[in-house]
């Protein structure tokens, strides 16, 4: 279950004493050298269209610092092997900029590329215990890019892409990022942009959909982000989603930013499931019928055939063009059906 978010910045009596990058390249010098060595550089790290070769070059301008995961006896990082913000924020650019759009390869392959670096991107970020400037700069985009993947890569199979990662990985960055924000405004500090920090704040509340803790926290926020229109939609469509009105929460969706409509349409499955079982008791009827047009212009379905294929999962019986509602009938399921382009 979603709590609402907390900083624990006043937990610690002490601060901790915190080791600052040199590295001046997206890669370490001995990482770099290593990979090399054993060929363990990514396709993605070579300069477009090298040919195949046992033992290629590393570029210091293309490759990047891969996520090495913490274990017990690991000695302490050197600070060569860590990179400051500027080159923090340089590698993210570089990630989210040139890897992302390359041409002629599966994008299931560039995400994993892409996910990976991110993460040691992050793992720098704590270890180096980097301010919340530095922080925000690195986390933004980072949920910007899960946030685009989870709906690219949704029709996926689980063999290429695991969404229940992606959003646990999504979750933890906007999570920290939202405590960075309040860290800054209650600091005093320089504060983040208004539109910038509205976007993730309607994100969390879009992830969060119908939850009543992320309507709490919205409704503490300083004035100038709820009225804020990406905030307001987003808190329209999730106190739509709390009251039960899910025809208005679709109603909403794209009024939405692209990005925000990404993460929205990823909750369209359960908003349908909702709708669907709700309707089976409102509008049960032997003699009665619903059009099934109306159903999918009001739960944003993209052709007819998306509406038949959830009414035959959840038992709802389909006669023609239109659908007979009968509250007997309907088998709730724990399964979600995938998302449908919209």
């Amino acid at each position: 279950m979603f709590v609402a978010v907390h900083s624990t910045s006043d937990m610690s009596s002490s601060p901790p004493t915190f080791i600052k990058g040199t590295c001046t390249d997206m890669c370490p010098v001995r990482e770099r050298k290593l990979r090399e060595k054993e060929g363990l550089l990514h396709l993605l790290e070579l300069p477009i269209g090298t040919p195949l070769h046992p033992a290629p070059e590393a570029h210091p301008y293309l490759t990047v610092k891969s996520f090495s995961r913490s274990a017990a006896g690991q000695h302490t990082p050197y600070q060569d092997d860590l990179r400051p913000p500027a080159i923090l924020y340089k590698t993210v650019c570089h990630l989210l900029t040139n890897i992302i759009e390359r041409q002629g390869m599966e994008w299931c392959i560039v995400y994993d590329f892409v996910f990976d670096r991110l993460r040691a991107v992050r793992q720098d970020l704590v270890i180096q215990g980097l301010g919340s400037v530095d922080s925000i700069m690195v986390l933004e985009p980072t949920v910007r890019f899960h946030s685009y993947a989870g709906y690219r890569l949704c029709a996926e199979p689980l063999s290429k892409f695991d969404p229940t990662i992606n959003r646990t990985h999504l979750l933890e960055c906007l999570k920290q990022l939202l405590v960075l924000y309040d860290e800054v405004q209650l600091g005093c500090h320089d504060t983040p942009g208004t539109g910038a920090r509205a976007e993730m704040e309607a994100l969390y509340l879009l992830l969060t959909l119908g939850y009543s803790e992320t309507l709490s926290r919205s409704l503490h926020l300083p004035r100038e982000l709820r009225e804020h229109h990406a905030l307001k939609t987003a808190f329209a469509m999730s106190l739509a989603m709390w009251c039960g009105n899910y025809i208005r929460a679709c109603a909403l969706l794209p009024q939405l930013s692209p990005l925000l409509m990404c993460i929205a349409a990823q909750q369209l499955p359960l908003i349908r499931r909702r709708a669907l079982q709700v309707m089976s008791c409102a509008y049960s009827s032997h003699n009665l019928t619903f059009p099934l047009s109306t159903l999918q212009t009001l739960l944003l379905y993209k052709t007819k055939g998306q509406v038949e294929s959830d009414c035959r999962h959840y038992s709802i019986l389909v006669k023609g063009n239109a659908i007979s509602f009968w509250k007997g009938a309907f088998q709730p399921d724990t399964h979600v059906s995938s998302v449908h382009t919209i």
